[in-house]
């Protein structure tokens, strides 16, 4: 089941158990909506949804409309790497690294691009704050318009390139990929996934992603 059918139908149920239960079930009304909206955001292609500021900051109404979606989104984030005990970021080549979002301490060397494709957290101040710092909100296993993804890889600097979203295994690997793919380290995106997946397993592309990827790929060919 795909993301905005699953979000939604979530969203639905949360709600009317929290409306014919009622007492303190009706705060379930409050996390229902926010998976609802996301379900009909991932539907519609809103990856700006939660208003993610080009400087990697979340507005204060995101925070108020969208708190309990957040706290799990950020509690969920905090469990995923004690549980699969995979590296914060691996290095792909010379040139590309791919990861998880980082703390700001886990910044261990410098990049001439540091791109944040979370579209539902705020990035530390330390690391928003680069110069290097690049924000492309992707909405959680969703992908953008191929032309979207290939306006953001043309804006990349030259150099070495750090991508993260919330795991570095599905976003990260789609936009890793069609870096990958742009440079000509890839020849294919056959060939571009297996050299990630070789340094960073997880890594793993939703339909959407390898829909994505696929006409990229083409349109480079082109």
């Amino acid at each position: 089941m795909s993301h905005k059918y699953l979000l939604s139908l979530l969203g639905l149920i949360l709600i009317a158990v929290g409306l014919f239960e009622r007492g303190w079930m009706i705060l379930l009304v409050w996390p229902g909506a926010n998976f609802l909206v996301l379900g009909i955001a991932h539907g519609i292609g809103a990856h700006r949804v939660f208003g993610k500021r080009p400087n990697g900051t979340l507005p204060f109404w995101s925070w108020l409309a969208f708190l309990p979606l957040l706290i799990f989104t950020i509690a969920v984030w905090r469990l995923l790497p004690m549980v699969m005990r995979e590296p914060a970021h691996n290095t792909v080549t010379e040139q590309l690294t791919v990861g998880r979002r980082l703390l700001a301490s886990e910044l261990d060397q410098e990049f001439d691009n540091y791109v944040d494709l979370t579209a539902e957290f705020s990035e530390p101040a330390r690391l928003r704050g680069s110069a290097a710092y690049f924000c492309f909100p992707i909405l959680d296993g969703a992908a953008p318009h191929p032309d979207s993804l290939r306006e953001a890889v043309d804006r990349l600097r030259p150099g070495k390139t750090f991508i993260h979203c919330a795991q570095g295994h599905g976003r990260g690997g789609l936009f890793a990929l069609a870096v990958l793919l742009k440079s000509g380290a890839a020849h294919n995106v056959e060939d571009g996934l297996r050299m990630l997946k070789a340094v960073r397993p997880g890594i793993n592309l939703s339909r959407a992603q390898r829909t994505c990827i696929e006409a990229f790929a083409r349109k480079l060919a082109a």
